[in-house]
């Protein structure tokens, strides 16, 4: 099952099947609660996005703020920031290091100072991994996604955590005509020969999968 920020909407782990352009039978459904989601006036969610970018950026080798924000919308459901972690190798014991995670701490420290709290899912869970963590700001209460990317994935999660979904859908039905497949958490594509096929730039994306460049407030 592929973690999602949709709230435990893919209980199915039917997103992979999205991306691939084959929609299952909680397609409707999915959009129906998306569509319901609260919405924020931007000038409030872009507070809560620099609030967050000014205490995680010291430790993280990269940072933004993806989602609806990135697409310049007046509304939005939530704020999605991507970031690579800072790691620092610490002592781990009497001769051993380990390498800690510095993105990790500061998330634990808002958590702590009560700046965010874990977010309650649709099924009345949280989800909270390594890689996707669910919040919400309580002072404002705009729901916060925070996704852990790589330097090798970077530029590619990024289309895709940027969205809109009819962008997404594209990109992944391109590059399935052409018999490739894209692969939106990962490095970039699999060619038919069954090759990963690498992304450096967000406009790698849309090359490869033979499509026209947009600029964020141009995707849907």
């Amino acid at each position: 099952m592929v973690d999602t920020d949709d709230d435990g909407l893919w209980q199915c782990g039917c997103e992979d099947s999205f991306y691939r352009g084959e929609f299952c039978r909680h397609l409707k459904q999915v959009r129906r609660r998306m569509s319901d989601k609260k919405r924020f006036e931007r000038a409030v969610a872009m507070a809560v996005a620099a609030e967050l970018c000014r205490e995680l950026k010291p430790f993280c080798a990269r940072l933004i703020v993806a989602g609806s924000l990135r697409r310049r919308k007046e509304t939005v459901g939530d704020v999605e920031i991507l970031f690579v972690p800072c790691f620092k190798e610490v002592a781990d014991g009497l001769f051993e290091t380990k390498q800690e995670n510095q993105a990790e701490i500061a998330i634990d420290r808002l958590l702590r100072m009560g700046v965010l709290s874990k977010r309650i899912g649709a099924a009345g869970s949280t989800s909270w991994g390594d890689k996707n963590k669910l919040a919400v700001h309580e002072r404002s209460k705009v729901p916060v996604d925070l996704f852990a990317a790589t330097e090798a994935n970077w530029f590619n999660y990024l289309v895709c955590r940027t969205g809109g979904a009819e962008s997404n859908v594209e990109v992944a039905t391109a590059a399935q005509k052409k018999g490739w497949k894209w692969n939106p958490y990962g490095e970039g594509f699999t060619n038919e020969q069954g090759r990963i096929v690498p992304v450096t730039s967000e406009q790698d994306v849309f090359r490869l999968a033979g499509l026209t460049w947009k600029e964020p407030w141009e995707r849907k």
